[in-house]
């Protein structure tokens, strides 16, 4: 079910020729909606009345990502809000044709045998934003896979990609959000929300997966659950996915290192 979900299926029959770039059935919600943006080139943005200021507008012109990494393969999901937006990412997708294409294979969900299915551990894209803010919130735990299989960083980050997904609320990308209205209507926020109840929750229940929900949480819909970490309070601000926190604790705990610990202390 997991390979022909409507999640995936609808996002394989989206269209990757021209922008705006949309979800099947989402583009009627958008009509006559004021708080989306549509550019067609890094310069058209940097350009924009929108570039370096507040913008809560949704950037159709970049592509969605309403998942990081290879849904079929992970074991470990992040539950978000919606994509960030900076200048980095319209000059990524629009003069990096190495990067377009390894977030194409993404968005389709071809990338079952990349070494690095989730791209934002990708040492060949360290120079993209969302490189910066993945790695820094897995460092502790990647450095952790390092030092106790002694094989190298860039290795460590491998592993923890082919275990790692992130799904996105909203698949559409912006500097702050302020458009709560739209999660209630687009079709592309339903369908993954029936992936999650359909597919991933059954995978933790049955222990093959944990699920940590940092951001609009409530929305997410989720039962109480020992594989289920749901965050509050500071915690959705912060939204830290270090070995201390407890998400990283959960992540930790998934991929063997925390019981490895626990036996390195045992021998001491």
């Amino acid at each position: 079910m997991n390979k022909h979900h409507n999640l995936i299926e609808g996002w394989r029959k989206c269209n990757l020729e021209s922008p705006p770039y949309l979800f099947p059935d989402d583009e009627k919600h958008f009509s006559g909606f004021s708080d989306s943006k549509t550019y067609y080139s890094f310069n058209e943005y940097v350009a924009s009345p929108e570039f370096g200021v507040s913008d809560i507008n949704l950037h159709l012109g970049l592509l969605p990502i309403p998942f990081a990494g290879n849904l079929e393969n992970a074991s470990i999901f992040i539950l978000m809000l919606n994509p960030s937006l900076s200048a980095g990412d319209y000059f990524a997708e629009q003069q990096i044709v190495e990067f377009r294409n390894a977030h194409i294979r993404s968005l389709r969900q071809e990338n079952a045998n990349d070494e690095f299915p989730f791209i934002f551990l990708n040492p060949d894209f360290a120079w993209h934003p969302g490189f910066g803010y993945w790695q820094k919130k897995f460092h502790n735990i990647i450095d952790e896979i390092r030092r106790q299989q002694k094989i190298s960083y860039q290795k460590a980050m491998g592993i923890l990609s082919r275990k790692l997904a992130c799904l996105e609320l909203m698949p559409y990308h912006s500097k702050s959000f302020g458009t709560g209205s739209l999660l209630n209507k687009l079709p592309s926020v339903k369908v993954m929300r029936d992936y999650v109840q359909d597919v991933v929750i059954p995978k933790a229940k049955s222990d093959n997966a944990i699920v940590i929900a940092t951001r609009q949480v409530k929305k997410w819909q989720l039962p109480e659950h020992k594989n289920i970490v749901m965050y509050e309070g500071g915690e959705t601000r912060s939204a830290h996915l270090t070995i201390s926190s407890r998400g990283g604790q959960a992540i930790a705990k998934k991929i063997g290192l925390v019981k490895q610990k626990a036996a390195n202390k045992a021998c001491a």
